[in-house]
């Protein structure tokens, strides 16, 4: 096998990443031939498998392993070249200039290395197919979670639209997944007319009292039903649309509580509670239900469950993944309007599968689940490996005064974002935001946040797009 291990291909991602960082603040340094070879070696040097057609927007083969004997000892001379003016030059120009030096020779090993690789896999794919997997890259979206917070991501989402650009793969957290799924189903999806049915939606649309009995999450304060949602999220027959259905390839995040953990949680959290049963007020009961998630975000209580492109879980209805992946632990209980016998089917596996009791906010596990996108892209989730990795980021420490009191939480979720680090591409962290407490904004809430998210993406869009545009040959 070619594969060279995750550390060697974040190594190269990260060198490829830098070589753009120093040529946006040095563009005059490289030729514009120079920087195409530079990032034509880069991404070559990465090459291990891939699917054929993937890149290209066809409908992908099966996965070609190349012959390690070609790509192997061209990928470690690249690494001994390059790593090292790359990852420890001081300034841009000394990191591309370090890059020059070795850069004839490396342009020498390509050519060779290229077309032995074509001629060995001549049956397997054609130049086309691999200039397309070298000099393309797939955006991969990965949108954390947050509650109200994350509704900025609208307006980030109608940024890049308002360029050309869409996900080509999208997975999310809790209010990632949520509004993941709504971009997701089309790659034309109509931002504006969505912002409009949004700002119409009722609490009773969404939100409903407990539900008691068994459910797959687990109990709250308000049961979370998203009526008005199962009713956009169906087929011009009224048949309700599946993960597969989806145009763009989208994943959900779920947390599964593990059953012994489960077992050793105060009552207090696995009774069902309301402000009417329970004496205080709603909002008293939120804020002492949130405050105790600091608690749960812990590996040893949770695990990250992935419902997506697998064929144990595609089948799964689109708004049950939501749903269950924005179920705040001991706040919102997901349990749909009506039960869908093949999802109830899927989720009951699922749950004896890992050894869990309930799921609960995908959040809570992976709040920015960027490994795991990461590690979904290496595993063919959509034929390409070669990708941008976006990572959106809505819940974390602010000074703001409507949300100091959720620092113990927001602290508690960003400790797991060091382990997510290294493997996106760039973190947007939106500040300011709504209230995460905010779940259904006025609309004048949604405008503002609108708003937020898409001055806020600005900053983004020219590494974005250096690194999105397409490499030339040149031989």
């Amino acid at each position: 096998m070619s594969d060279p291990g995750t550390k060697v291909l974040l190594k190269l991602q990260r060198m490829e990443m830098s070589a753009i960082r120093a040529v946006l603040a040095q563009p005059a340094f490289l030729l514009p031939k120079e920087y195409q070879r530079l990032r034509y070696i880069l991404s070559f040097a990465r090459l291990h498998r891939f699917a054929p057609g993937a890149a290209l927007g066809r409908t992908a083969r099966a996965d070609v392993e190349l012959d390690p004997a070609i790509v192997t000892p061209f990928r470690e001379l690249v690494l001994r070249s390059l790593y090292k003016p790359l990852r420890y030059g001081e300034t841009p120009r000394a990191r591309l200039g370090g890059c020059m030096s070795a850069l004839d020779a490396l342009h020498a090993a390509l050519l060779l290395a290229r077309k032995a690789l074509l001629a060995r896999h001549a049956g397997e794919f054609s130049e086309e197919e691999l200039h397309a997997e070298v000099s393309r890259k797939a955006l991969v979206t990965i949108a954390g979670g947050g509650g109200g917070a994350g509704y900025v991501y609208v307006g980030a989402a109608a940024r890049l639209r308002a360029e050309g650009r869409s996900s080509d793969y999208l997975i999310g957290s809790s209010i990632g997944a949520l509004i993941g799924a709504f971009l997701t189903r089309s790659r034309h999806t109509d931002i504006e007319a969505l912002m409009e049915w949004a700002k119409a939606l009722r609490m009773r649309d969404i939100f409903s009292r407990p539900y008691i009995g068994a459910t797959h999450s687990m109990p709250g304060i308000t049961r979370l039903h998203l009526h008005s949602m199962h009713q956009v999220m169906s087929h011009p027959d009224g048949s309700p649309l599946r993960l597969k259905d989806l145009e763009i390839p989208y994943d959900a995040v779920v947390s599964g509580m593990r059953t012994r953990a489960y077992e050793h949680l105060p009552s207090s959290l696995r009774d069902f509670t309301s402000p009417l049963t329970s004496g205080k007020s709603f909002s008293k009961l939120l804020a002492e239900r949130m405050l105790l998630l600091a608690a749960i975000v812990n590996p040893s209580v949770v695990k990250p469950i992935v419902l997506g492109g697998d064929a144990a879980t595609q089948n799964l209805r689109v708004v049950d993944a939501v749903g269950l992946s924005a179920a705040i632990p001991a706040v919102l209980q997901y349990e749909p309007p009506s039960r869908d016998a093949e999802s109830d089917a899927i989720l009951a596996a699922l749950r004896q599968q890992h050894d869990v009791a309930l799921f609960v906010d995908g959040g809570v596990a992976a709040n920015v689940p960027a490994r795991i996108a990461w590690e979904r892209v290496q595993e063919g989730r959509i034929g390409t490996r070669n990708a941008f990795y976006l990572a959106l980021d809505c819940f974390h420490p602010q000074w703001e005064a409507r949300h100091l009191w959720l620092w113990p939480v927001t602290q508690a979720v960003q400790l797991q974002l060091a382990t997510q680090k290294p493997y996106f591409d760039w973190l947007l962290s939106f500040e300011p935001t709504l209230s995460p407490v905010n779940l259904l904004p006025s609309p004048q809430d949604f405008d503002r946040a609108f708003q937020w998210g898409w001055s806020q993406a600005d900053v983004m869009l020219p590494f974005l797009f250096k690194a999105l545009e397409p490499v030339e040959w040149i031989p």
